[in-house]
């Protein structure tokens, strides 16, 4: 066996670095030899993932509150979007909601709802995104784990007669 096919043998599997990535973020990294960067992957999807719960939560509380000034201020025939599902227990149980949001109308209410489902629904997006990029880090470093990098690479354009040339040196 030859020093290269040992050498080839024990460098990283872009393979086994994007699953492991994709199991926990930054495993991919810390498998691929670049420890450093795996804290940074993992921050960086915790961080989506804390800010789409955080969208989420805020999308429930306005959602709650649009129920309930629609169940409170519209007569039954009006209640096209909300159904049959203005119960006196649900009502009740968003008045809350809708209180802490100094007693809003429903129309007032509906388009801010509005916005903080699209934020909730960038914010997965951006969770996706998070993980795929890390996961994508990890396979090229592990599918780079054997390039030489050694002080004898060099490119370099010098001026020769009739114009110039491209010399490179591996």
């Amino acid at each position: 066996m030859s020093a290269d096919s040992v050498a080839a043998d024990s460098l990283p599997s872009p393979r086994g670095a994007v699953l492991r990535a994709v199991a926990v973020p930054g495993w991919g990294q810390v498998y691929a030899g670049q420890p450093l960067k795996a804290p940074f992957a993992a921050a960086a999807v915790a961080g989506a993932v804390v800010y789409a719960v955080s969208r989420q939560r805020q999308y429930l509380r306005y959602d709650r509150a649009a129920f309930y000034a629609g169940c409170v201020q519209f007569e039954p025939e009006d209640r096209t979007d909300l159904g049959a599902a203005c119960t006196p227990e649900a009502v009740e149980s968003t008045r809350g909601e809708w209180e802490a949001l100094n007693e809003p109308t429903f129309a007032s209410v509906k388009p801010i709802r509005n916005r903080a489902r699209g934020q909730r629904d960038i914010a997965v997006l951006v969770v996706g995104v998070a993980y795929a990029v890390q996961a994508l880090d990890a396979y090229v470093a592990a599918q780079l784990a054997g390039f030489d990098v050694s002080e004898d690479l060099s490119v370099r354009l010098a001026p020769e007669r009739g114009g110039l040339a491209l010399r490179v040196r591996l």
